[in-house]
């Protein structure tokens, strides 16, 4: 495959780009040869995206979802991801994480698997050794859990020198809550979900990752500024990231007005105050990956009462629109730096040596974007309906082979 006219950036010129196999051989300002050639008439090319964030449709685990996933992610040009896996049924055995591996291996796109650092049913620590050794690239948990059990699962990590992700909550310090604890949770009549739930737990993390010397360590969809400050401040000792999805970054509890059961995710969107100090975090540099948060569920699981309404939103589609368009194209950021939080450093903390880059050598995960299209957004189960986003996806390229290409 060979593709010609891209703009790279850092690049000065346009240029073309020879892919054979599943790698990228060469870059140059022109390339001659009688491969399959796709000319991208001067739109961006991108490294693939890479989202360590996402899950299936309804939590539920089957062949159709996860051909649906993987679908989604070419489309919004997700190359490589990384699901969370407290689906049903539980990946508690390795005899069931090999067949799967076998399975996801046959989709259009890369996707890994994590090991459950907990099995659900008993309470107790999963062979976290064997699950590693059978495929899975990353261990993954609940802060909530026995801390005995967060210590040994990274001693775990540290001994296969795998990334440990851990979701912060505490449930204990909300009565039951649905929404962001503020203005508009009060108005509405809702319980709600404080932010000490979440910092007071990556706190208590970074105490023990960092005794540990587990490295790296990835604090997952942060709501917080708070919670970044804490990582950020341990940094000098442990090798962790921070994550904030892009909602966290565009939206704010207001989203959830009207009992918007479309807005209801975990953590919850907070007030503006939160979201704004999000947006500076993001400009000085705390932040260190962004993710789409995919957790797509029925209108069965939504359109429900707001405390009884499932907590999930579909974003993967258009995850590179929505950054590009509210943080690069406002230029709170450079499309460099959207780059990294996207698909370098993510590369970087699971160990993909070969991702993340356009590079000779480098996988062909590579996405084809238009920069000036416009389009207004028209799905009524969307907090961004209405919305005219900037730029679209043209093709998504994945393991060196053509996974997605616009009508």
């Amino acid at each position: 495959m060979l593709i010609k006219n891209a703009k790279i950036s850092g690049e000065e010129s346009l240029k073309d780009v020879l892919i054979e196999g599943d790698k990228i051989v060469k870059i140059a300002d022109s390339i001659k040869g009688e491969n399959e050639v796709i000319d991208a008439k001067g739109a961006y090319l991108l490294s693939g995206l890479i989202d360590l964030n996402v899950r299936l449709k309804n939590g539920v685990l089957n062949q159709k979802n996860l051909d649906t996933l993987s679908n989604d992610c070419a489309r919004g040009g997700v190359t490589t991801s990384l699901i969370i896996p407290d689906f049903l049924p539980r990946l508690d055995n390795e005899s069931f994480l090999e067949l799967l591996n076998a399975k996801v291996h046959t989709l259009p796109t890369t996707i890994f698997l994590s090991a459950p650092l907990v099995n659900e049913e008993t309470d107790k620590l999963n062979n976290i050794a064997t699950l590693i050794q059978n495929g899975a690239i990353a261990v993954w948990g609940k802060s909530h859990v026995n801390s005995n059990l967060i210590r040994r699962g990274i001693q775990y990590a540290k001994m296969k020198q795998t990334p440990f992700l851990i979701d912060c909550y505490d449930n204990d310090l909300d009565d039951n809550g649905v929404m962001n604890e503020g203005e508009v949770s009060f108005k509405l009549g809702l319980p709600g979900i404080s932010k000490v739930s979440e910092t007071s737990e990556v706190a208590k993390l970074c105490e023990i990752a960092g005794y540990y010397e587990q490295k790296p360590i990835l604090f997952q969809t942060l709501s917080a500024k708070r919670s970044i400050e804490l990582i950020n401040g341990a940094k000098k000792s442990l090798n962790a990231y921070a994550e904030v999805s892009i909602h966290h970054l565009l939206k704010n509890d207001s989203s959830c007005d009207e009992f918007n059961t479309y807005a209801k995710i975990k953590p919850p969107l907070r007030d503006e105050d939160e979201r704004q100090k999000l947006i500076e975090e993001l400009k000085e540099g705390g932040i260190d990956i962004l993710t789409s948060a995919h957790s797509p569920r029925s209108i069965l699981y939504k359109d429900v009462a707001f405390e009884e309404a499932a907590y999930g939103i579909h974003a993967v589609c258009d995850y590179l629109c929505l950054a590009y368009t509210h943080l690069v194209d406002t230029k709170l950021i450079s499309i460099e730096q959207l780059i990294d939080l996207t698909s370098k450093t993510p590369a970087k903390i699971l160990g993909l040596k070969t991702k993340g880059e356009i590079k000779e050598g480098f996988d062909a995960d590579l996405v084809i974007f238009d920069t000036e299209y416009k389009e207004k957004l028209n799905i009524p189960d969307s907090i961004y309906s209405g919305e005219t986003l900037k730029g679209r996806v043209l093709k998504t390229i994945a393991k060196g082979k053509l996974v997605f290409e616009r009508a």
